[in-house]
C-alpha cells in the first residue's frame, strides 16, 4: 500500500466531519468565513482573537447556527462541536471559564431549558474539580439531548417537559468520563442522531400546534 505523504507538513488544518456538516447548515459566505477562521485560530484552544470586521453579517450566521461562539472583547471561538482537535485551556484558566463552556453548551439544544441557577454552577465547579472536560461534558449533552428527543418523539401526545437543570446530564457525563476510548466517529453519529431528532421533534411539535389553530 502506497503511504499518503503530505507535501507540507504544516499550514494545513484538519477538516472532519464537522466541516461536511457546517457546509450544509451555512451560507457560502458563511461557511467561507468559518474556513477562514479554522485556519486562523489558535490549534489549542479554537480561538481567534482578531476581529473580523468586514464579515459582520457572516459572523452574526456562525454564532446563530452555533458554529461559533463570540466573547465580549470580539474574540471567536469554533464551537467544540466543529473544532476537530481537543481544546486545551489557556494557561491560567480556571473553574469560571469552564463554567461558562458549561452554560454556553446547555443554551444550544432545543430541549433544554436551563436557567442555570446557583446549583447549576456549583455543580459544574464541581466538575471541573474532577478534571472533565468541556468536550467531555459537549458529549454528554449530546448524547443525553438524543434519549430525550427520542422520549419525546415516542411520547408526543404527553405534555413535552424541558430539561431544566445540568443534574439531568450529571449521569451521562460520568457515562462519557467512563469510556475515554470511545472512537470519535461514533461521538460525531451521536452529533448527527441528536440534530436529526431534534429537528423531528420542532417539526412535530409546530404541526401539532398548527393543527390546534
Amino acid at each position: 500500500m502506497m503511504r499518503l505523504v503530505l507535501k507540507q507538513s504544516t499550514g494545513w488544518f484538519a477538516a472532519g466531519w464537522a466541516f461536511g456538516e457546517a457546509m450544509e447548515l451555512l451560507s457560502d459566505r458563511a461557511f467561507k468565513l468559518f474556513v477562514w477562521v479554522c485556519l486562523n485560530a489558535d490549534r489549542q484552544t479554537g480561538r481567534l482573537e482578531r476581529s473580523v470586521c468586514n464579515e459582520q453579517a457572516a459572523l452574526a450566521e456562525l454564532v446563530e447556527r452555533g458554529v461559533c461562539v463570540r466573547g465580549d472583547d470580539g474574540e471567536i471561538e469554533v464551537a467544540d462541536r466543529y473544532w476537530p482537535y481537543e481544546k486545551q485551556q489557556r494557561p491560567g484558566a480556571g473553574p469560571q471559564e469552564f463554567v461558562a463552556g458549561v452554560r454556553k453548551l446547555l443554551a444550544l439544544p432545543a430541549c433544554v431549558r436551563c436557567r442555570f441557577t446557583p446549583a447549576d454552577e456549583k455543580l459544574a465547579r464541581g466538575l471541573y474539580a474532577r478534571g472533565v472536560t468541556l468536550p467531555q461534558v459537549e458529549r454528554a449533552i449530546w448524547l443525553g439531548c438524543m434519549r430525550k428527543y427520542a422520549t419525546l418523539l415516542n411520547h408526543a401526545d404527553a405534555p413535552a417537559m424541558p430539561i431544566a437543570s445540568l443534574q439531568y446530564f450529571a449521569a451521562v457525563i460520568d457515562e462519557v468520563v467512563s469510556q475515554p476510548n470511545t472512537p470519535e466517529s461514533y461521538w460525531a453519529y451521536v452529533h448527527r442522531q441528536c440534530r436529526t431528532l431534534e429537528q423531528r421533534w420542532l417539526a412535530s411539535r409546530e404541526a401539532r400546534a398548527a393543527a390546534a389553530r
